[in-house]
């Protein structure tokens, strides 16, 4: 069982994935109140609300790039408590904001915070994690998300977008303040020369009875000071867990979890559902039970069945949303049943699997020494997609409608599944120095190959 001061530094860590998924989830209760026609010079319409949604992601490409030189350079630690100040600013923009710019302008901060927390607390809670536990501790960061999310709707529902913004501005401060007393990462601390600082580190988290001798030396084999060159990203030991963290993050974003999510309670309304507010905090807490569903599950399953399983019910959950919409176009009918189960198993599926797995995975098979430079490369070509999709929606949904969008997003998940059946190598229960030398050894990457 893992000391619980490893609990501790893995629970304050995941305070930077509350921020990440209240940032994301802001969208959906402040969107209708800014789209109403009183707003005057902050009113939004589609298209400035498809952007008004869309542009954290573009901040999470930035951040993403920015945060994986931060993560090599200042240390994972450093990095999370730096990504409380984009944050920051970028909620004090949109609460005094007296234009649609600055609206803007704040998204794209908060957005910067996120795209630096889904590399820093990622390698985070991977390094500091023992090798059994280390899939429970990666769905921390999908159960810091989903508690985001469930706090902006709750709170959304509530006041006002600005008054909502402040909440977004305590998060970012409380982050700041409590991450100052967590410790840097073992590894990061002899990668960098900090052997004796990282000993007792490594103490601090395995608890003054346990012996960390071995892990403590598996640690010092692989440690490795040099400085990789984007030329040496195509070597044999880096290129195949860089295809396969690339690929992870694409579908990541191709599942279309973010528009679904950004415009949630604008969806529910087309559906014709009057307490779209109210449904968007269901599905928010639906998210949240089923990321500590996932928790459980990443201890007992595979990456690879987790992931496979995970965008089969989602393939199947967003054609059946869908044809929602197409019943409702074309029939006459509102089977508002088939949007609330379609909808709720998408969230619940994407939550359980989707949400922290493929960030563990590429915590996992990148190389220590650049698991900040590359992870960070990885992340902003995740999140390049993800802006394009969300940007996309709803203008893409108007001319071939929502339904063919959602089946669209059907068909992605169906191909993720099968690229993580064919080419995820199993990663669990291996420490993270196992799984370098793997790679190391220039083994080929196929069906049913485990480390």
């Amino acid at each position: 069982m893992p000391n619980k001061n490893t609990f501790l530094a893995a629970l304050i860590a995941m305070i930077g994935t509350i921020n990440f998924g209240f940032v994301f989830e802001y969208s959906a209760p402040a969107i209708p109140q800014l789209m109403a026609n009183h707003m005057g010079a902050l009113r939004l319409d589609e298209n400035s609300s498809s952007l008004f949604g869309a542009l954290p992601l573009l901040g999470a490409l930035i951040g993403s790039f920015f945060g994986g030189y931060l993560v090599d350079i200042y240390g994972r630690q450093s990095a999370i408590i730096f990504l409380s100040i984009p944050s920051s600013i970028g909620w004090v923009a949109i609460m005094y904001a007296q234009s649609v710019t600055s609206l803007y302008i704040g998204r794209i901060l908060t957005g910067i915070s996120v795209g630096i927390a889904s590399i820093a607390c990622s390698v985070y809670l991977s390094e500091i994690a023992p090798a059994s536990k280390r899939g429970m501790f990666g769905a921390f960061l999908q159960v810091g998300v989903t508690a985001g999310a469930t706090i902006g709707a709750a709170i959304g529902m509530l006041v006002s977008w600005n008054f909502l913004a402040v909440a977004g501005q305590v998060i970012a401060t409380i982050l700041a303040f409590s991450m100052m007393f967590m410790p840097e990462t073992p590894r990061w601390l002899i990668s960098n020369g900090y052997e004796e600082l990282a000993s007792d580190t490594l103490r601090w988290l395995r608890g003054p009875d346990a012996n960390i001798n071995y892990e403590l030396e598996e640690i010092k084999l692989v440690k490795n000071t040099k400085n990789v060159g984007y030329s040496e990203l195509f070597s044999p030991s880096i290129r195949k867990p860089f295809l396969i963290s690339i690929a992870l993050t694409i579908f990541q974003q191709a599942t279309g979890i973010n528009p679904v999510m950004f415009f949630c309670t604008y969806i529910f309304e087309r559906a014709g559902f009057k307490d779209s507010d109210v449904v968007n905090l269901i599905a928010a807490t639906s998210q949240l039970v089923s990321s500590i569903i996932g928790y459980f599950l990443a201890a007992r399953f595979g990456r690879v069945v987790l992931l496979s399983c995970g965008s089969v019910v989602m393939s199947l959950s967003s054609f059946t949303f869908g044809l929602y919409f197409h019943l409702l176009d074309t029939a006459s009918l509102n089977p508002s049943w088939l949007a609330l189960v379609s909808v709720f198993t998408f969230f619940m599926a994407f939550n359980c699997v989707w949400g922290s797995i493929p960030y563990l995975v590429m915590s996992e098979v990148l190389p220590s020494r650049v698991r900040g430079k590359v992870g960070g490369i990885c992340a902003g070509i995740g999140w390049t997609g993800g802006f394009l999709v969300s940007y996309g929606f709803l203008p893409i949904g108007e001319i071939i409608s929502i339904q063919g969008v959602l089946w669209i997003f059907s068909g992605f998940n169906f191909l993720a599944a099968i690229f993580v059946y064919y080419f995820v190598p199993e990663t669990k229960g291996k420490t993270l120095e196992e799984i370098e030398i793997f790679f190391d050894s220039n083994k080929s990457v196929s069906r049913a190959t485990e480390v």
